[in-house]
This record gives C-alpha cells, structure tokens and sequence, in this order.
C-alpha cells in the first residue's frame, strides 16, 4: 500500500505558512504534486512523472516530492533515475522508514544485494522493532539464499508481534529450501495452531507431509480440511491424489463423485475436479481401475449438471480418448445444443464422425457448425475432407479454399493445403494441385503425408519423377513403416525403370501386412515387368480378391 495520504500531509501543511516570495511557484507546485499522485495512483506513469518533475523544480526539491520520482521511476523501471530520486529523499530525511523502504526496494530490483542490506540494516537502527523493515529485510535475505539469517530475522518479529502465519510460512520455505524437513513441518504446526481454520495451510501442510512420506499423517489432516469445509476442490484434489499413489482407486473415485454429485457445488468446481481425473487417466491409460472411476465421475457430472454445457464437451473428449466413439458422439451432442459457439465440441464432434466414416452425417453436422461458429478453419476443413470422402470433391474444393484462408496455425495449414491437393488431383486439375501441395510443404516442411501424395500424383502422370523421388523418400524417413509410403517409393522407381527397387519397396510395403489391393497390383506391374508372368498373374488375382471392382485385371490374369 502506498502511504501517499501521510506524506501529502507532512508535506503541504508547512508550504501552507506565510511566504510570500515564491507564492506563485509554491501555488503551481503544489497543484502538479496533488496532480501527480493522482495520476500515479491511476497507473497514469508517464502523465506522474511530469507532473512531479515539475513540482520538484517548483517546490526546491523537498523530500516527498522526491519520495514519489522514485516510486514513479520504479514503476516505470527506470531504476536509475529511481535511486537518484529515493537517494535524495532519504538524504534529505535520514529516519523516514518510508524514505528507506523504497529506496532498498530499488536497490533490490536492481539486483544491488549489499547496498538493499545497508538501507534495511539502517532503518532498523532508527527504528528497530518496525515490522516492515525486519520483513523485508527477512524477505531479502532469503532472496539472495541465506536461509539461516532469514529466520533469525523472523525470529525477532516472532517475539515482537507473536506468531503471525506469513512470517511462519516464510521460515517454513527457508527450512524446505534447507532441506531441514523436520523443522519445515513444526512450522506449519505452528501455522496450524495460531489459524486452524486456514484451509490453504491445511492443504500445505498435507501435501508437504505426502511429499515426504507420512501418508497417515497426511490424510489425517486434509480429512481435518474437509471436516471443516467438505467442498473445498484443492483438499480433495490433494486426498485423492494419496489415494491414487497408494492405488486406492476406488476410494478417489467414491470420494470425487460424491462431491461432484452434490448439488450445492458450483458446476465449475466439478470441472476443476473432473479435469484433474481426467489428467490421471492420461497419465495411466491402461490403467482399467482408473477408467471405471473416470467414467463413473463423467456420467454423474452430466447427470447432476444436465444444463451445463461444458460438462458435456470435457466427458465427450474424454470418451473419445478412451475410444467409445459412440458415447463421446452422444455427449458431444448435448453440448452442441447447450452451447452452440463452443468451437471445440463442434470440432471434436466432426473430427469423430469422419474417424467413424460417416461421411454424410460429417457434411450435415459440420454445416450447421458452419452457421454457429463461422470462419472456423478446422470446421470448414472437416465439411471439405467429409465431401472429398464422400466422393464430392466438387463441392470439397470450395470448402477447403475457404479454410486455407481461414486463420490456423501453419502446421494445420499444410494438412488444409495437402487435402486441397488431394481434392485437386482427384479433379485432375493437376497444375492446382501441384500449388497447394507445394503450400502444404512451404507451411510444414515435414508434412509426410502432403509428400507422399504429392510424389505419388506425380508418378501417376510420369511428371517430374525426381522431385518425386525426393519426396518419397523424404516421407519414408518420417514414416518408414508406412505401408501407402513404400508403395509410393517403389512406384516410383517403376516408373523411372529401376524395377528391382520398385520390386524391393513394394514388397516392404507388402509385408507390413497392410497393403491395399492397390499396392497388390503394384507387385504384378512390377513382376510383369521383370519377365516373371507366373507371379505377375498370381498378385494381380490377390489385388481382384481383395477389390472384385479391379474388373480391368481379368484380361491380364487369363491372358
């Protein structure tokens, strides 16, 4: 708090006396200093500056007027006009505690460790019991590391003014910084008897004791807490969490959902708990225990809070992680209709849908997000990609367009641009398509599917066949157990003529065991190629199984 009420009064009462030769001066330097205050206390520091500089030169540089130069000067950190102006202030009267204060603290924003020490050591010689100073000093001690002359300073301000909780969390810092562990925890006792009802320290004292390992004792004081305030988030957090290091998952559960299942609780306490859970599953997603917990904690958030939207979109993105698209869809739902501008339930909701194929659903969804949430890349990237999938390219081009102006960050932007490639090539607008691919790579260099697409469109048209190979190979280094990425290496030496490469790469493609029918026939071309008939036929009848609309190889296999 600043103490500028005292110093005006100090300072105005005396230039109130008969003086009559700089009466004119004394007039307009009192109006800036007032003028000055008030804009300092406004954050107005710029306008305080000048105003006081002008009450300094009008004024013959009284000591408040100074005082308050170098409080504006901090706080503009400009610290060495600060400590000319605080320098002249205490100079000017040598046992204002005031004048002192901020000058040390000056001094200690400037890094100046000794000189701060020098000005709070005098200041206690004027005035040796002053709290404010022996704190400060307390304080800056433990700044500069000397944890042990820090408590001895608390110590006397333990004996001035008792047990005040502050000064005993201080020491209780320097003795954690100490790694004096026995006496941290007497002084959070101390904190614990002198405010027993203090919440915060109850929930300091019970994670310092799980910290160092005294579980019992631990959650004997936060059930302490809770006895004293059964809804308070952070003493369950910090219970919870022991009871998850002991793998009582059970108990954290029964102790979480009955707390969001109160009605009393403030729908946006629960979500602080419901993401603190969620967090524990993703760090322990194996963990069966764990996820029976969390979703026992999700449906009774939705169920006790059904009108709050939020609810709905954290336990949809939950259970889209936990793979139960279905339920995720149905929760993701709700929140779109309780809360219709939330961008990331309309985005998971789409990304969702086009994971499940369900591309029709994708277009209808992602349009009416479209009409809630406008100018949304992502959204409009979801109707594009559902329109491309859904054999629409047509109308996927515009959609994407639309997107890639949209504002998104640039990695995003590539996967836009390497889909508009895509849409474009399926078109056959290959010039287009060639622009956007080379966008989706100038965006994301390392976009390994936007090469592997790009290289692989080349190939087909038997266009620029060493850019392509450089793409290729480029994509297999990201990804060199992908199956698509392979047979895009190995096509391209096909078309360049290398076909004992084609063959070796197609092959790797091939034993991924994840090989289209497309990359099937690949083998058959590529053995065609190399005089072996027998093995061309017997790939190009595996590519017809797996893809009877390959009707175009039964000429090849009976010929």
């Amino acid at each position: 708090m600043r103490n500028y009420f005292l110093l005006f009064a100090l300072f105005i009462i005396p230039q109130l006396l008969p003086a009559q030769v700089q009466q004119n001066n004394d007039y307009s330097g009192k109006s800036a200093y007032i003028n000055g205050l008030e804009a300092f206390e406004n954050e107005a520091y710029e306008e305080a500056r000048e105003l006081l500089l002008e009450a300094y030169r009008n004024l013959d540089q009284p000591p408040g007027v100074s005082y308050a130069l170098a409080d504006t000067y901090l706080s503009l950190n400009d610290l060495p006009n600060a400590a000319v102006y605080g320098k002249q202030a205490v100079e000017a009267d040598p046992e204002s505690k005031w004048y002192r204060l901020k000058l040390a603290e000056i001094y200690r924003s400037a890094g100046r460790n000794q000189a701060t020490l020098e000005q709070l050591n005098t200041l206690l010689e004027y005035h040796p019991n002053d709290f404010e100073g022996l704190y400060m000093l307390a304080d800056t001690y433990k700044d500069y590391g000397e944890f042990v002359r820090s408590n001895e300073i608390l110590d006397r301000i333990i004996k001035l003014s008792g047990e005040d909780p502050q000064v005993l969390l201080m020491k209780f810092r320097n003795f954690e910084s100490l790694a004096a562990t026995d006496s941290a925890v007497v002084q959070l006792e101390r904190i614990r008897e002198a405010d027993p009802d203090n919440l915060q320290m109850l929930n300091l004292l019970g994670q310092y004791y799980s910290r160092t390992g005294e579980k019992a004792e631990a959650k004997k004081v936060l059930k302490d807490a809770l006895d004293r305030n059964a809804r308070d988030p952070q003493s369950l957090i910090t219970l919870s969490t022991i009871y998850l290091e002991e793998q009582q998952w059970d108990s954290a559960g029964t102790l979480l959902t009955n707390f969001i299942s109160d009605t009393l609780i403030q729908p946006e306490n629960k979500m602080e708990i419901a993401r603190f859970f969620y967090s524990r599953v993703e760090q322990d997603p194996q963990n069966i225990q764990l996820r029976v917990e969390a979703e026992r904690i999700f449906d009774t958030f939705t169920e006790s809070e059904p009108e709050f939207g939020p609810a709905f979109t954290l336990s949809g993105e939950y259970y889209r992680q936990a793979g139960e698209p279905e339920i995720a869809l149905e929760k993701l739902e709700q929140a779109n209709k309780l809360l219709p501008g939330d961008d990331i339930a309309w985005r998971q909701r789409l990304q969702l849908l086009l994971s499940q194929q369900k591309y029709e659903e994708t277009i209808e969804v992602g349009l009416k997000a479209n009409e809630e949430v406008p100018e949304d890349a992502f959204i409009q990237f979801f109707i594009g990609s559902g329109y491309m999938l859904n054999d629409q390219n047509k109308k996927a081009e515009p959609w994407l367009e639309q997107a890639a102006r949209a504002p998104a960050r640039r990695p995003f932007k590539s996967v836009i641009y390497s889909t508009l490639g895509d849409v474009r090539a399926n078109l056959e607008n290959h010039e287009a398509s060639d622009e956007a691919y080379e966008l989706a790579l100038r965006y994301d260099p390392d976009n390994d599917n936007a090469m592997n697409n790009y290289a692989y469109n080349l190939s087909v048209r038997g266009e620029n066949l060493e850019r392509a190979k450089e793409l290729a190979l480029k994509a297999i280094e990201v990804n060199p157990e992908n199956s698509a990425y392979l047979d895009t290496v190995g096509w391209v030496y096909y078309k360049l003529g290398d076909y004992d490469r084609a063959q070796r790469f197609i092959k790797a493609s091939i034993d991924t065991g994840e090989a289209s029918a497309e990359v099937l026939e690949h083998m058959g071309d590529v053995n065609e190629k190399l005089g072996n008939m027998e093995e061309a036929r017997d790939w190009w009848r595996q590519a017809l199984e797996k893809d009877p609309d390959r009707t175009h190889l039964e000429p090849k296999i009976n010929g």
